[in-house]
Parts: C-alpha cells; sequence; structure tokens
C-alpha cells in the first residue's frame, strides 16, 4: 500500500511539473537576459531571476512581457519553444571616441607662436637698422596685411559651396 501511495505522488508531482514551462526572457541584440522583467498570463504576474528565466503555467494561451527599458511583447505560447526576445527602447551606442587637447602641446604651441613674433620683430628691427633710420612703410604694411583678393582654400571652398547653393 505504502508503494502504491508513494508511485501516486509522484506521478501527481510530475504531472504538476510538467504543467509548467521554462522560458528565458532575452534582449534581442545583446542576448543579455533581462532580470526583473514582467511576464503576465491570464494566471497571475511573474518577475524574472537575475538570470532572466522564469516558469510559467502551460494553462494560458499567451503571455505578455514587459520592462521599463524594452517594448512590451506579446506571445503566443504555441508558437514559443524557451525563449523570449524582447526589443530595447534604448538608443544604444556601439563606440564613442572623445578626442582632447593635450596640454602640452596647447603650450608648445603658444611658444612657438610667440617665438615666431619676436623673429618676425627683430626682422623688422633688422630692416630699420639696414635702412639707415628710414622704413619703408608701404612694404610693411603690406608684408603685416595679407592682400583681401588672395583667399585662404577654407575661404574659396566656403566661397564656392556658397555659390553653388545660391545658383541651386
Amino acid at each position: 500500500m505504502t508503494r502504491l501511495s508513494l508511485i501516486l505522488l509522484l506521478l501527481l508531482c510530475a504531472i504538476g511539473i510538467r504543467a509548467q514551462r521554462r522560458l528565458v526572457v532575452v534582449d534581442v541584440e545583446t542576448l543579455v537576459p533581462v532580470t526583473n522583467a514582467n511576464v503576465t498570463t491570464q494566471d497571475g504576474v511573474w518577475q524574472t531571476d537575475s538570470a532572466g528565466r522564469i516558469t510559467v503555467p502551460n494553462t494560458s494561451k499567451t503571455l505578455v512581457v514587459s520592462h521599463v527599458n524594452y517594448e512590451e511583447r506579446i506571445v503566443d505560447l504555441s508558437e514559443l519553444r524557451d525563449t523570449v526576445f524582447v526589443i530595447s527602447k534604448l538608443l544604444n551606442v556601439k563606440e564613442v571616441i572623445v578626442f582632447g587637447q593635450d596640454k602640452q602641446a596647447r603650450d608648445y604651441r603658444e611658444l612657438n607662436k610667440r617665438m615666431q613674433l619676436e623673429k618676425t620683430e627683430l626682422q623688422l628691427a633688422g630692416a630699420k637698422a639696414n635702412m639707415g633710420g628710414g622704413l619703408n612703410l608701404m612694404g610693411l604694411i603690406g608684408y603685416l596685411i595679407p592682400n583681401k583678393n588672395k583667399l585662404s582654400k577654407k575661404e574659396r571652398k566656403k566661397k564656392k559651396l556658397k555659390d553653388i547653393l545660391d545658383n541651386y
């Protein structure tokens, strides 16, 4: 009698276990399990564990998977195997590269500019001494002030693009 009752008890447990399904809720892009996702069926509401796993009863036909960071998904249990894929609401950025300015490089550029300025001043002072005290003002102005007719490469490109856009 005890053997028969033990076998019946094991059979009932096996039937109860078989009436449930184990599912895993996974992010479709990263394939990482989603923790604390709400799974709603007509029988109740459950949450996934830290590995994205959940056990739901087989009695319901559909289930709704929802999470704050993911789109809500309605799934038919008859079409489902063991994994529920969800789509993220957030924009995932693959890689971000940040460029900064090196302080030493900036200091070096400033020092180089100062040296060029001092060199120019020395050349002007030497030209002044060679002229016997007289200075060619027109030559100096032409040297210091660039010709407005000569545009830099960047300015020419800007002007060309502006002309193209104006004619468009």
